[in-house]
């Protein structure tokens, strides 16, 4: 069955009839709603054109409801009630989950946690909520303010920021310090990453070399497993520059070669109007202070 669209009178002129109803007074509505006397006075006029009905009874002095005008303010006073409770509970709700950060893995685990401390510390009201995810997720959906995803460009729905190019250097456990990468590939296998089997034909081709070969070393689904590997002495592994920063400025692993660019960078995409929130704003400036700082020190 089709419904019947909503016969409303103008809300505006509708929450001004009910703070001029409340109050019993043009002016403790207008000093409540922050507008003029004259024009809660308008927008009862608008509301009682509309009726054909007055609203109020007027003399020099006082300033009286009428039946219909009490029967409108009660209706409209309950309604304005119960929108009131329902964003105060939305609103209550979002900010106790706090903003909600879907970050790749080795993002999230090598990069974006060991500066949570930071965070508190800088903006101890703030809440985040991270979950890492290899995925694409979708933003309307409700579940998460932002994603961090790697891309060479913007694609899809969001507001996508640039927050960083991603390098690439090669990596092996610190006893093969200064060992050239050459004599190091020849006694170990490099490490291969599932989700981003192009980084390494990526850093050959930037290095004008042949690509490993795949089907020698282990295999891992993300780049910080890979590295955690590498730092063992399974093998070499290809380290994504800021990510893996704090384990090459920790000594747990050491860098076989200089970082060549992958051609992909980090974004940030956020949903619609997060970015217009002040801890959608307060969250990106601290993420874009810490991607230009130094490395989280060991």
């Amino acid at each position: 069955m089709e419904r019947v669209p909503h016969r409303l009178p103008p809300l505006a002129a509708l929450r001004l009839f009910e703070a001029a109803g409340r109050h019993a007074s043009f002016a403790g509505a207008a000093g409540e709603l922050g507008v003029t006397p004259s024009a809660v006075s308008h927008a009862v006029r608008t509301l009682e054109d509309r009726l054909g009905l007055p609203l109020f009874r007027r003399d020099a002095r006082t300033l009286a409801l009428t039946p219909a005008g009490e029967e409108l303010l009660a209706e409209a006073t309950r309604a304005f009630e119960g929108l009131t409770r329902v964003m105060d509970r939305l609103d209550g709700a979002r900010h106790q989950a706090g903003l909600r950060v879907s970050a790749a893995p080795t993002f999230a685990a090598r990069w974006l946690v060991p500066r949570l401390p930071r965070l508190r510390r800088d903006h101890p009201g703030l809440t985040v909520a991270i979950s890492s995810e290899q995925g694409w997720v979708e933003l309307g959906d409700g579940r998460y303010d932002f994603a961090i995803r790697m891309a060479r460009e913007p694609s899809g729905a969001g507001e996508w920021q640039h927050l960083s190019d991603i390098r690439l250097v090669p990596v092996a456990a610190p006893r093969f310090a200064g060992q050239a990468l050459a004599a190091v590939l020849a006694r170990l296998p490099t490490l291969h990453v599932t989700s981003t089997q192009e980084d390494w034909d990526a850093w050959a081709a930037a290095r004008g070399a042949p690509p490993p070969d795949r089907a020698r070393g282990l295999r891992f689904d993300t780049v910080h497993m890979a590295v955690d590997a590498a730092a063992q002495g399974l093998g070499v592994a290809l380290a994504r520059l800021p990510v893996c920063a704090e384990d090459l400025a920790a000594g747990r692993v050491v860098a076989l070669d200089e970082p060549v660019q992958a051609g992909v960078a980090y974004w940030l995409v956020a949903r619609p109007g997060a970015l217009r929130q002040a801890e959608g704003r307060t969250f990106v400036a601290w993420l874009r202070r810490e991607l230009a700082g130094e490395p989280v020190p060991a």
